[in-house]
C-alpha cells in the first residue's frame, strides 16, 4: 500500500509541474522560413547548422519518431502494474508527442539537411520499429530513467553547440530538455520507492546499468552518428558518465545500500563497468570518443 500510495503522489507531483511548464510546438517554430522545395527545390548550404549539427538534430528526431514503439511496450510492461504508473504512460506520450513533431518541422522550415532522405529515413524506422525489453517493469523504469536523463543532456549540450548558429533551435532543444527533466524525475522517484520496499531490486539496478544503450541505436550509421555529435557537442562517454549514471547511482544509493548476498557480485560488475568507462573518458575524452561504446553497442536488459 505505501508504495502504490508513493506512485500515486509521484503521478500528482508531475501533472502539476507538466501544467506549469505547458507549451505548445507551433509557438516555438520560426515559421517565417518557410519555403515552397516545389519552387526552390532544397540544396547543401541552405540551412543555419554545420553538417555535423544537423546530424545531431536529424538523431534526435529519428529516435523521438519512434514513440508509437515506446508506448506500445510501455502499456504491455506495466498493464498489470499500479495505476499511476498505466496513467503516467498516458500523461508521458501527450508530451513526448509534440517532441518529433516539432523536430521534423523545424529541419523543414529551417532547410537544415535533406528533406527527402530524412522522409526515407523516417519511413525506415517506423518499419523497423522498436521493442522494450526488460525482466518486468521494475527492469524497464530503471532503463528509462538513464534513457530520460541521457536524452536531456543530450539536448542541453546540442541547445549549447547550436546558441550562436541558430538560437531559435536552441530555445526548442531547452524546451524539450524540460520535459525530459520531469519525465526523469517521476521514473528516477519510482525506482527509488520500489528499492526502498525491497532492496534486493538492486540486483536488477546493477544488472540493467550496464546494458544500457539509447532507443534508436537501430536507426542506420548510429556510430557514425553518435561520434559525429560526441566530436561536435561535446556528448559522448564523458557526459554520460558524469552528468546521467552517477547521479542516477547516487539518487538510488546504489553504493551505500545494504544488499543481500545474492546482489554482491551484480553490484562489483557494476562498479567494473563503471571504473571501464572512466578510463576510456580519460584516454579518449568527449572529442574522440565513440559514444555508443557506453550508450549503444551493448545488449538491451535481458527478458
Amino acid at each position: 500500500m505505501k508504495l502504490s500510495a508513493t506512485l500515486d503522489d509521484l503521478y500528482q507531483r508531475h501533472l502539476t509541474q507538466t501544467q506549469r511548464g505547458n507549451w505548445s510546438y507551433q509557438s516555438l517554430l520560426p515559421w517565417e522560413r518557410g519555403k515552397s522545395f516545389k519552387t526552390l527545390p532544397w540544396a547543401e548550404g541552405q540551412g543555419s547548422l554545420t553538417p555535423e549539427l544537423t546530424v545531431a538534430v536529424e538523431t534526435a528526431f529519428l529516435t523521438e519518431i519512434n514513440l508509437p514503439w515506446f508506448t506500445a511496450g510501455l502499456k504491455a510492461l506495466f498493464e498489470t502494474g499500479p495505476l499511476a504508473l498505466k496513467e503516467f504512460v498516458k500523461v508521458w506520450t501527450a508530451e513526448e508527442d509534440q517532441h518529433s513533431r516539432i523536430l521534423d518541422v523545424y529541419l523543414a522550415l529551417s532547410r537544415n539537411g535533406d528533406p527527402d532522405r530524412r522522409a526515407m529515413l523516417r519511413k525506415q524506422v517506423l518499419t523497423d520499429g522498436y521493442e522494450i525489453d526488460g525482466n518486468g517493469g521494475f527492469a524497464v523504469m530503471v532503463y528509462t530513467t538513464l534513457q530520460e536523463l541521457a536524452t536531456r543532456v543530450f539536448y542541453q549540450h546540442v541547445a549549447k553547440a547550436v546558441d550562436v548558429l541558430d538560437p531559435v533551435l536552441a530555445l526548442i532543444l531547452r524546451t524539450i530538455a524540460k520535459d525530459e527533466t520531469l519525465h526523469f524525475a517521476f521514473y528516477r522517484d519510482a525506482v527509488r520507492a520500489y528499492l526502498d520496499d525491497d532492496p534486493t531490486r538492486i540486483a536488477m539496478v546493477c544488472e540493467v546499468v550496464p546494458r544500457f544503450r539509447m532507443p534508436g541505436s537501430e536507426m542506420p550509421d548510429f556510430p557514425s552518428r553518435m561520434r559525429i555529435i560526441a566530436q561536435n557537442s561535446g556528448y559522448g562517454v564523458g557526459a554520460y558518465l558524469n552528468a546521467v549514471m552517477d547521479p542516477v547511482l547516487r539518487s538510488w544509493d546504489v553504493w551505500e545500500r545494504d544488499v543481500p548476498t545474492a546482489a554482491l557480485a551484480p553490484r562489483q560488475a557494476l562498479l567494473a563497468h563503471r571504473a571501464r568507462l572512466g578510463r576510456i573518458a580519460d584516454r579518449v575524452g568527449e572529442k574522440e570518443h565513440p559514444a555508443q561504446t557506453a550508450m549503444s553497442s551493448t545488449s538491451r536488459p535481458s527478458r
